[in-house]
């Protein structure tokens, strides 16, 4: 079987658009439109919760499409076309990002789509000289759950309690710590804790089930 794209089994729309426009465009302003593009990349940030942050943000998007609406004027290329251009280069950048592929998959998977052999180039050399820059700037971003950083348990015994004098009942307390160093404690018997583990492992069971998939597989090269 072939191998698929990193794209995937369907070009994204966006892509397919923008091929037959760079077929007609001058280098120079395809080179403009893909320097904007590696600009938005390093600058776009999903957490907007900062004003400054947000307010760079606004500032270089401005920047771009004023930047891109008198390249279009100066070329007499209609805005549209520009911006259609701008958006498909950034998804084959975005998702080879997305997908962490190497230069040579990244290179062969671009020139299938028959795009102009000096866009071909210059993509590749955006993505072996950023390639890193991007990818870090992307981890930056992704928003994540707090993850799991310290983890304690005991096991105690419940000897009597206010309702009888002899329990000997043993109870697990568990202390996890997230990377937001919050804390949190309980306590679980041993039924519950059983249960617990049987549920964890059959979601790891489930997880390498879907890995074993050809078609997950070909989709994550």
């Amino acid at each position: 079987m072939d191998r698929v794209s990193y794209l995937g089994y369907t070009i994204p729309l966006e892509v397919k658009n923008m091929v037959p426009i760079v077929q007609k465009l001058e280098q120079e302003f395809i080179r403009d439109i893909l320097s904007m593009v590696v600009l938005y990349m390093k600058t776009k940030k999903i957490n907007l919760l900062e004003k400054e942050q947000h307010t760079k943000l606004n500032q270089i998007t401005d920047s771009i499409h004023e930047k891109l609406t008198i390249k279009s004027e100066e070329n007499k290329v209609e805005p549209n076309n520009s911006s259609i251009v701008f958006t498909g280069l950034y998804y084959l950048l975005k998702i080879a990002v997305k997908r962490k592929i190497n230069a040579q998959t990244f290179t062969t998977d671009i020139t299938d789509l028959k795009l102009p052999p000096y866009l071909i180039t210059g993509l590749s050399n955006v993505f072996t000289n950023q390639i890193k820059d991007l990818s870090e700037k992307a981890m930056n971003d992704k928003i994540l759950f707090p993850q799991l950083t310290d983890f304690k348990w005991r096991v105690d015994v419940i000897i009597s309690s206010s309702f009888t004098s002899r329990v000997l009942q043993p109870v697990i307390l568990m202390e996890l710590k997230d990377s937001k160093d919050n804390c949190k404690l309980f306590e679980i018997s041993i039924d519950n804790f059983h249960k617990l583990r049987y549920s964890v492992a059959k979601v790891l069971k489930d997880i390498d089930d879907l890995e074993q998939i050809q078609i997950l597989q070909k989709l994550d090269k």
